[in-house]
């Protein structure tokens, strides 16, 4: 018992130095690249041997991503006592996303090769700089980390009589953590086994830019918008384990899902400091709106961007926390790590807009918004205004050097409105936010006990009335009301499934409660910046709304709700927060309202999900058809396929073995995305005029058409569409169309190759 003691103590003493050493092997193991043991070890045909090693490199390659080259300025250089170990590794998890996606950029603009030589040697020497930095300063300090003195008789492990390693677990690690940590795994491998290859479309098309990185070691800025954070990662990833690409989208989710419950956990605790109620919210999260497969599951930037947004939202907020409290911030407040905390926002803030720069853009503009109302209040409590205003002057310049900032080009579109609508618009627009400004910086109040004061009714007394007598049956039924209309327009506008409508009915019930929470949790100054933050999501939400219906597509929308997620379910939580601190659910109809929130939540998420995997997800025919045709065909034809499917044809028909940067993704082929007019039949004919033969005539080259049954509208709010039995057949019978291939499944569901005569 007492060698068990011994070791225990021992790990617990000696993690940084262990964590060191396992650093230095994932180095050594990732070293071994070079040197091309790979091919070596190819050749002896020693499967034992290969396996091992592809072991060893991939977990070396998973400790690297992690927790390289960082750790040493968390872990050595800064040791907070205001950031606790789960804070920290968050941090530092994100902060090394950063380093890899600024180091490509680096090497990209200073026309280096992009190699996994460069990639290795720019990480040997950051790491080893910060870590002999970190020793050398724990040196002169006297504060060695690596190898203090141990003295065992003065610990508290070593003085227990009755010493049980499940004991000294069960005090560390929770249940609840235990079940979440099982549920995200599950999460994780439901996503792997759901699809044959992964999750969505999109990720086709960023694989294929991760490939052309690693084949022809070049960073192609004029791909994706220009944003390529995503790629650069997933390059070295590649770089590092040599994973197949395809691999890699598919396990991708076992990175992004449990970093953002990270990220998000540490959030939730600084807010409500319950660890319980931090756990619910995670499980909700990834077990509600679908959240889960359009922003975690699938191998795309918004996923990644949201994670670096957040942890910007928590060092801010951290630091707001303390510049909140009922005495106003003396200067030594203020300036506390000042300048580690804004050197270490904006290396993660320029990662993030080079990921995804409008994502990044949204919520740095949600974030602006609140400290703008504590710095008009008073300076010192909104302070770090100055470097929410950094950012912008950044965006700016990046703007200008027209750097990562394409996702924007959507928004041209404004300029087809009328000069006067523009000019009324942007004075509305002013004049709203100055009486939003002034009406909040009247509103926020730094004593403590308000919040306590409202839930024991001695003040603003309706809150407590209407929680006691009908907050809940109404909430209900003003769910049910919404929802019904919301049926009737998808009923006769659009063409969307039921599983729908529960989705919208679901995401409506909780936002109904997240209001109603964040109007009582607002009195707590910890709780009205985040009142005021969802505030601001809520107009964006509103503004690009009304300009997609403006234009009449759908750009970003469902996009900005889906980042918006968090903020509900932390209204929503609040709401529970104020719930358990009355000591309501003892109560009934409140232990009935959680579990059904819970069972209907899930039900309609995986009902979604499945629904959504069916439309977005590609059948192994589906892709198996174009491998084929790409191996049969010559460049520069105009394909006109289903949303994504653009993506397949680059990984598979691209030749990147010539290594020829000048040979773009994107002028592989013309790529068209289907359309009514492409697909139905009868709308081929227009002014006497075919308008598929005319395209043929006008770009002197082939016109290839993939015939889907059902087709997705991406810039339409209809959203998806189909062929009929009757306009399917149709197409047997046109005489500028020849069939030259089919990819037919047991159940008779085909997709054939049209070629345009």
């Amino acid at each position: 018992m007492l060698d068990l003691i011994k070791i225990v103590f021992l790990i617990k003493h000696r993690i940084k130095l262990i964590i060191l050493l396992i650093s230095l092997l994932s180095i050594f193991f990732i070293s071994l690249k070079l040197f091309n043991i790979e091919n070596i070890l190819e050749n002896s045909n020693n499967l034992v041997l290969i396996y091992l090693f592809q072991l060893f490199l991939l977990l070396s390659t998973i400790f690297t991503i992690l927790f390289l080259p960082t750790f040493p300025i968390f872990f050595v250089l800064f040791k907070s006592n205001k950031f606790n170990i789960l804070e920290k590794l968050g941090v530092m998890i994100v902060s090394n996303l950063s380093f890899y996606v600024i180091t490509g950029y680096i090497g990209s603009f200073l026309n280096l090769a992009i190699t996994f030589e460069y990639f290795f040697f720019t990480l040997i020497i950051s790491y080893f700089f910060i870590l002999i930095i970190g020793i050398s300063r724990e040196y002169h300090r006297g504060t060695d980390s690596f190898l203090k003195e141990i003295k065992f008789k003065e610990d508290k492990l070593m003085n227990e009589k009755k010493f049980s390693l499940r004991d000294f677990i069960k005090r560390r690690v929770s249940l609840n953590v235990i079940l979440l940590s099982v549920f995200i795994i599950l999460t994780c491998l439901l996503n792997v086994v759901n699809s044959k290859f992964f999750a969505g479309i999109d990720a086709w098309h960023h694989i294929s830019i991760v490939k052309y990185i690693t084949e022809i070691h070049y960073i192609p800025m004029d791909e994706y918008y220009g944003a390529l954070g995503l790629h650069i990662f997933g390059a070295v990833i590649n770089f590092f384990s040599g994973i197949d690409l395809i691999l890699l989208s598919k396990y991708y989710a076992f990175y992004t899902i449990p970093l953002f419950s990270l990220i998000v956990y540490n959030i939730f605790m600084r807010i409500f400091k319950n660890k319980n109620l931090a756990i619910f919210g995670i499980f909700l999260l990834i077990s509600s709106f679908g959240f889960s497969y359009f922003m975690l599951f699938q191998f795309w930037p918004s996923g990644i961007t949201l994670i670096q947004g957040l942890v910007i939202f928590f060092i801010l907020y951290t630091r707001l926390q303390s510049l909140t409290q009922e005495e106003r911030p003396k200067k030594e407040i203020i300036f506390s790590n000042i300048l580690f905390s804004y050197t270490l926002l904006t290396f993660i803030f320029i990662s993030s807009f080079f990921t995804h720069s409008l994502i990044t853009m949204i919520l740095i503009f949600s974030y602006l918004w609140v400290y703008l109302i504590y710095f008009v209040k008073d300076y010192r409590r909104g302070f770090d205004f100055l470097i929410l205003v950094l950012f912008f002057g950044i965006f700016l310049i990046f703007y200008y050097f027209k750097i990562s900032i394409g996702h924007f080009q959507h928004f041209l579109l404004i300029k087809a409105l009328p000069l006067y609508f523009l000019l009324f618009g942007t004075l509305v627009f002013i004049l709203v936010i100055t009486l939003i400004v002034l009406q909040y910086r009247r509103s926020l109040d730094f004593t403590k006990g308000i919040f306590r004061s409202i839930l024991e009714g001695k003040i603003k007394k309706k809150y407590k009335k209407m929680e006691d007598k009908f907050i809940i049956p109404f909430l209900f039924g003003l769910t049910i009301i919404i929802s019904f209309i919301f049926t009737l327009f998808t009923l006769f506008l659009f063409n969307i499934d039921i599983t729908y409508i529960f989705y919208f009915s679901d995401m409506i019930l909780i936002s109904i409660f997240s209001i109603w929470g964040f109007l009582i949790f607002q009195y707590k100054p910890r709780g009205k910046p985040l009142f005021i933050w969802g505030l601001a999501l809520d107009f964006f939400i509103l503004a690009i709304f009304l300009f997609d219906a403006m234009i009449g597509i759908t750009t970003f929308f469902l996009r900005v709700i889906n980042v918006s997620l968090v903020m509900i379910l932390i209204g929503f939580l609040s709401y529970l927060y104020k719930i358990i601190k009355i000591n309501y659910f003892h109560k009934r109809k409140f232990k009935f309202f959680l579990i059904f929130i819970v069972l209907f939540s899930m039900f309609t998420s995986y009902s979604y999900d499945f629904a959504t995997i069916n439309h977005f997800d590609l059948k192994e025919r589906e892709v198996r058809s174009i491998q084929w045709y790409s191996n049969y065909s010559s460049n520069g034809k105009i394909i006109i396929s289903n949303f994504g499917w653009h993506g397949i044809f680059l990984y598979y028909d691209y030749p990147y073995e010539e290594k020829n940067q000048e040979l773009s993704l994107t002028s592989l082929h013309y790529f068209f995305l289907i359309e009514n007019q492409f697909l139905h039949p009868n709308l081929h004919i227009s002014n006497d005029s075919n308008i598929l033969k005319d395209w043929k005539s006008f770009h002197n080259t082939e016109v290839i058409l993939v015939l889907p049954e059902d087709y997705y509208l991406p810039f339409s709010w209809r959203f998806f569409d189909s062929l009929n039995e009757g306009e399917i057949e149709a197409y047997y019978n046109l005489d500028y169309l020849n069939r030259i291939f089919s990819a037919k499944a047991v159940n008779g569901e085909e997709i054939p190759y049209y070629w345009v005569i």
